[in-house]
């Protein structure tokens, strides 16, 4: 790895980790806070409404959510309950994930910039596809203010998410793959997507803007600083090297 004279997309991006240039813009990875950043941009309209948030989980009132909706931490990743039927929730045990998760260790290496979030639980509507399901994710690799390329993740609900990258017009990107490539149909807001991650990412200097296409529209899912800890281990060298290089040509 060179970390002096950075050149892929993975050096360029765990120099500016090392820096701590992320620790500066933390509140964009906070779940909760990130919303008002969207609604100063003009794009309220993409924000899942806003059950509650809470600093413990024994204050959330269970009888006062929706019959569905989905919890979850404001910092990190991976913490995520999602509930379709609140008559099947086993609310305790809930309780005490959500406790443990509040009360998790300091993050020590690549991710340090959760550290800077002051904890909350966020509850949310619970949103799903035209037919049912998860809806699709992309996630869009932005550059100086840019979006570069598009990783999509389908098939959620099977429990072994798919992931594909394409160009931002949509053509598959195979020799950014590593393993199997599946493809994943075109989102019908494609081109508003770009659009939205182009506003959402403009004066950044390297950021991930994660959105879905529920099929009625745009949905904001979330801004990740340091996507897969800066190391993109499903991406191939030819991935990383363009992007790089990408990065490296803005001015």
């Amino acid at each position: 790895m060179h970390l002096r004279h950075p050149r892929d997309i993975s050096e360029i991006w765990i120099r500016k980790l090392l820096d701590g240039e992320f620790c500066k813009i933390a509140y964009l990875a906070d779940k909760y806070a990130v919303r008002d950043y969207v609604k100063r941009k003009g794009l309220e309209k993409i924000l899942i409404p806003l059950v509650g948030v809470w600093d413990d989980a024994q204050d959330i009132d269970f009888e006062k959510l929706p019959q569905a909706f989905a919890l979850k931490m404001n910092y990190g990743a991976g913490m995520n309950i999602i509930c379709r039927d609140k008559d099947k929730l086993d609310k305790e045990e809930i309780v005490k994930k959500l406790t443990g998760w509040m009360n998790r260790p300091a993050y020590s290496y690549a991710e340090t910039h959760y550290n800077y979030i002051k904890r909350k639980i966020v509850c949310e509507e619970f949103i799903q596809d035209s037919h049912g399901g998860f809806p699709c994710d992309y996630k869009f690799m932005c550059l100086k203010g840019k979006p570069f390329c598009v990783l999509a993740c389908g098939n959620r609900e099977s429990g072994h998410a798919d992931y594909a990258p394409y160009s931002l017009d949509w053509k598959p990107l195979k020799e950014y793959q590593k393993g199997g490539f599946k493809e994943i149909e075109r989102p019908e807001h494609l081109i508003e997507m770009v659009n939205i991650a182009t506003v959402l990412c403009t004066g950044m200097d390297l950021v991930r803007v994660d959105l879905y296409d529920s099929g009625e529209g745009v949905i904001f899912g979330e801004m990740t600083l340091t996507p897969a800890g800066c190391i993109f281990h499903t991406w191939t060298q030819k991935a990383i090297d363009d992007m790089g290089k990408f990065y490296r040509e803005q001015f």
